[in-house]
């Protein structure tokens, strides 16, 4: 396209338009039906839609004036009550309370968000998790449209201004554009930047371009109306909406100007928004009048098939301003009260079959392929790619629809049997009235009819009958099928009577599935659906599939095998499809996994299922699925099933941590003590938001992956301080999954009390309060030993004095009396024989006394060593096997009442070995170790009993028990290790705090000679 362009000045320009008005009057006069086509009709706007609204009592904004989509697929809207953004859950207003009026938004391809606002508020742009403002000089009352060029300058058209009502934003300089660039003073209304480069410019009565390379702007000859919008089709076609309606003004290639014909009436202010959609389909948003869509306009022209969306076709309001295909392909259009959305789906309502029937929906499919429908007043006949066409009106409701063998079907009415074929019809009228439940023909030709109460009819060649045996209360036959051999099988509800039969009777014999709902025909085999699952009643084993493995198996009404080696189901779960070989594998190995895709609400479904007996769901011959519900008959094209495959975004938004929610941040540090938090996330799929799957995990405190289903929080607990990473990954409702995950590293601080130097300074200070509660018990128990040591001794000096002043003082009065009479008979040598060896005898005793009183007083200088080797010296039975004693570590002494203690044990143990266990070698030791003190005795015998060893020992024999009690008064352990025929030892262990006095001296071992010398002056003292 030259840059000089078109500069033909508005005088030429409106001289040329009436000169095509008046050729065009002519041709209208001269020439029958030439002129504009006939305006198409108005009808079925949401046929193929789902559509989707949020009020504002669900939180969106009202008085919506833009809409677009930012590169990380978030939803923006903008309008009088501010700028927010929307996951498809939640909307979020961005700005906080600050007032904002929003115009109009675009989302740049580098990611940044520009707002223009109203009310001369000018321009601001979101950039890093911000709103700032884009410094636009000579802000207007209003901005009414941005476009962003190849180069990525931003283009802004200023309302409310007939001078310098365009600016553009290049490399970070604004400039301003007016008369001495090409445009006249009026104000902007529309920009669009063509595939080609080309800026278009509409003014409020005129249509401008720029061309790439271009200097100026070139006037394009065409007037308009104020308020118009430009949209460009898939070929690069420029097309207008204004008063005058809708058309083409421009080819692609070249940007040859046309005057196109119009599409629509002229609306009352035209297109405020128009745009073509990725199928090729024209949307424009009106002020007043709600939402037009024009089908396909480029391969229909002017015969294109129009439908309008208002408030009564469901939109929140016709009040609509805004209108946005999101990279998902679905709609979304922004009126007065809120956003809706429309997005295509699969499932779609048969056109030209009544809604809401008064009597069920039948359905059927013939041999050749060709589906027939049924409702209150008439039969439709469906072919393969075509529309339903009634092809008989009733006079009565049709009871019952089946297939008529290899041509046609059976419609059963009130009054008669109707055969339908491509060739016309035939009718057999009934005997008598009854109400067919179901129908079947097998492959003898015979129409099968369950009537409940009226029992089985039957219809062959012409003539009627019923099965005999049935009536009122008796089997109650409520539904029939045919089997893959051509049999019927006719479930009863009661128990049929028993007798050879041509047909396959289900009755209540076979209801192990909760109730039959469903009888099906399955791939092969009859199966039969109810509360609890699936079953092949006639295979080996009777294969069952529960409804908690496949939950898609309970209340099955409807099953059809598919053109392409798939089965549809239709029951109280929707639609589903799955591969029939999948489905054959689950029934002969019960918990093999199968993949199902399920048809909801979501996806077009308008009702329930019937439930009543006959086909509910059938296949046709190009492979269209048929299904009927309580509301209508709806389709689904398989070929025309849409797979989602943009992986969604996600995006972690905040954290809770306590009372306070932090924006997700790198660095983010939560505060100390933080030991629960609560992540909110999101994923930008907003085809079906109910049906995002996510996965998440926290690095650092979890590394296994929690998968929920339309959740949008992970809430972690028992955290401690430390580093963090949340990972969150996202599937679609087709389940594309995210590539990468979205991570957000944080930290939570340490508080004081979990710090290195406070867990230290713990540390040691518990651990000297233990060691202080140790030392204190210690001495406790120390005191409490000294305390019974005291009394010990204070009793051994009690005892000392009562002998020395009682015993021993009476027995050296004796002693001293005989020995008077003693010299009194001095001359007697017989007195003398008798006396003498007496006072002997006494005097040994009063030195043993002495020497016994002497040790009681002196416990504390006793040698523990000398004590031991006395004992050992008094076995005198035991010559040569008693070794000498083993002294291992220095001798410390013991607490002067652990002496006699120790004594007792070792002289109980000694004993024991030299009387009992006829030992070659006996042997005694002492350790005095610095954690405990240690006596033993050994010997090589003939061992000890069990008997002897179990508590309490042998009947009248003490002495280990004793020895136990004396252990643990000294606070120590006694150990005995024997076995029969390999010797005993017996060994005393007594903790050094408990043996030892403090300061534990050593201990200096006196001569023997020093004992023996006091026996001299015990005999003197005598």
């Amino acid at each position: 396209m030259s840059c000089d362009g078109n500069r033909q000045g508005p005088v030429v320009a409106l001289l040329k338009r009436l000169i095509r008005a008046a050729l065009l009057l002519v041709l209208t006069a001269l020439l029958p039906g030439a002129g504009f086509a006939a305006e198409p009709t108005i009808t079925d706007a949401l046929r193929g839609f789902a559509i989707n609204h949020w009020s504002l009592e669900e939180g969106a904004p009202s008085r919506i004036n833009a809409i677009t989509q930012s590169a990380d697929g978030m939803l923006w809207i903008g309008g009088v009550d501010g700028l927010f953004r929307f996951d498809g859950v939640t909307f979020e207003k961005v700005g906080g309370d600050r007032r904002l009026i929003v115009s109009d938004i675009l989302a740049a391809r580098s990611g940044d968000v520009w707002v223009g606002l109203a009310r001369g508020q000018g321009l601001l742009v979101y950039r890093h998790g911000r709103l700032e403002s884009a410094g636009m000089p000579n802000p207007s009352r209003e901005i009414n449209d941005m476009a962003e060029d190849r180069s990525g300058a931003i283009w802004v058209a200023r309302g409310g201004r007939g001078v310098l009502s365009l600016a553009r934003l290049a490399g970070g300089r604004w400039q301003e554009f007016g008369a001495a660039s090409g445009l006249p003073e009026q104000p902007v209304w529309n920009l669009l930047v063509a595939r080609d480069g080309t800026l278009w410019v509409v003014l409020e009565r005129a249509i401008y371009r720029l061309p790439p390379g271009c200097a100026r702007f070139q006037p394009t000859g065409l007037g308009v109306t104020p308020r118009s919008s430009l949209a460009e089709d898939a070929h690069g076609g420029i097309w207008l909406s204004d008063r005058e309606g809708t058309r083409r003004v421009a080819r692609s290639g070249g940007g040859k100007i046309e005057q196109g014909q119009r599409l629509l009436h002229p609306e009352p202010a035209g297109g405020t928004r128009s745009l073509f959609d990725r199928r090729g389909d024209l949307w424009e948003a009106t002020w007043s009048d709600g939402v037009v869509r024009v089908i396909d306009p480029l391969q229909r022209g002017p015969g294109s098939k129009v439908t309008r969306l208002g408030m009564a076709g469901g939109l929140l309001s016709s009040q609509t301003r805004a209108v946005f295909e999101d990279r998902e392909g679905n709609i979304w259009i922004g009126s007065e009260l809120g956003l809706n959305m429309l997005r295509r789906v699969p499932i779609t309502v048969a056109p030209g079959i009544p809604a809401n029937s008064y009597s069920t929906y039948r359905l059927a499919a013939a041999a050749d392929g060709t589906v027939y429908a049924a409702e209150a007043a008439g039969v439709y006949r469906i072919a393969a790619g075509a529309d339903p066409v009634r092809v008989m009106a009733t006079r009565s409701p049709v009871e019952a629809l089946c297939a008529a063998g290899a041509d046609g079907i059976w419609a059963i009415t009130h009054e008669a049997a109707f055969r339908i074929t491509a060739n016309g019809r035939s009718e057999f009228a009934k005997p008598r009235p009854f109400i067919a439940q179901a129908c079947a023909q097998d492959r003898d030709g015979t129409v099968w009819m369950p009537a409940l109460d009226d029992g089985l009819m039957h219809l062959r060649a012409g003539r009627w009958g019923s099965w005999p045996g049935l009536g009122p209360g008796i089997g109650d036959p409520a539904n029939a099928v045919i089997l893959p051999d051509g049999r019927a099988a006719i479930q009863f509800r009661g128990t049929m009577p028993a007798g050879p039969t041509p047909f396959v009777a289900i009755d209540r014999r076979f209801d192990h599935v909760g109730g039959i709902e469903g009888l099906l025909a399955g791939p092969g085999m009859l199966l039969i659906s109810g509360a609890t699952g699936l079953e092949a009643p006639m295979q080996p084993g009777r294969p069952f599939l529960d409804k908690a493995r496949y939950p898609w198996t309970a209340s099955l009404n409807g099953l059809a095998q598919g053109r392409s080696g798939d089965s549809w189901g239709f029951g109280d779960n929707g639609v589903f499809q799955i591969r029939t070989a999948d489905l054959l594998r689950a029934l002969e190995r019960p918990g093999t996994a199968v993949a199902i895709r399920q048809f909801d609400f979501r996806d077009g479904l308008n009702s329930f299922v019937q439930k009543s007996g006959g086909s509910q769901i059938v296949v046709g011959g190009d492979g269209r699925v048929w299904f009927a519900t309580r509301r209508n008959i709806l389709m689904i094209d398989p070929e025309a099933i849409m797979r989602n495959s943009l992986a969604p975004a996600v995006m972690i938004r905040s954290i809770l941590a306590g009372r306070h929610r932090f924006n997700a941040a790198e660095g983010l540090t939560l505060p100390a003590g933080t030991t629960r938090i609560e992540a909110d996330f999101t994923a930008t799929s907003l085809s079906v938001p109910q049906r995002v799957t996510f996965r998440y995990r926290l690095l650092g405190s979890d590394e296994a992956w929690t998968t929920v289903r339309n959740v949008r929080q992970g809430i972690y607990a028992d955290l401690g301080p430390g580093h963090y990473t949340l990972e969150v990954l996202a599937a679609n409702e087709d389940g594309v999954w995210s590539k990468e995950p979205a991570r957000l590293h944080f930290s939570i601080a340490r508080a004081f009390h979990q710090t290195l130097w406070f867990r230290t300074l713990a540390a040691l200070t518990i651990g000297g309060l233990l060691y202080l509660i140790y030392s204190l018990r210690l001495r406790q128990v120390s005191g409490q030993i000294q305390q019974r040591m005291l009394a010990r001794t204070h009793e051994r000096e009690r005892i000392a004095r009562e002998l020395h002043d009682t015993m021993i003082q009476g027995v050296q009065g004796l002693i001293l009396r005989f020995q008077a009479v003693a010299d009194h008979f001095a001359d007697d040598p017989a007195a003398q024989a008798v006396l003498m060896p007496a006072l002997d005898r006494a005097e040994e005793m009063l030195v043993e006394g002495r020497e016994r009183v002497s040790g009681l007083r002196r416990a504390d200088d006793r040698d523990l060593v000398s004590e031991v080797e006395r004992l050992m010296s008094e076995q005198l039975n035991s010559p040569g096997v008693l070794a000498p004693l083993t002294v291992t570590g220095k001798p410390r002494r013991l607490l002067p009442e652990l002496v006699d203690e120790v004594l007792a044990v070792l002289s109980e143990a000694l004993c024991n070995a030299v009387r009992h266990s006829g030992a070659s070698r006996i042997e005694v030791g002492l350790a005095f170790g610095s954690l405990s003190f240690t006596a033993f005795v050994r010997d090589n015998g003939i061992g000890i009993s069990n008997v002897v060893e179990l508590p309490g020992g042998r009947e009248g024999h003490y002495g280990l028990i004793g020895m136990n009690e004396r252990a643990r008064t000294m606070k120590g352990r006694l150990r005995i290790e024997s076995a029969a025929g390999f010797g005993t030892e017996i060994t005393l262990r007594v903790p050094a705090r408990f043996a030892y006095l403090p300061g534990d001296a050593p201990i200096q071992r006196k001569a023997a000679a020093e004992s023996a010398a006091a026996a001299p002056d015990r005999k003197a003292s005598a």
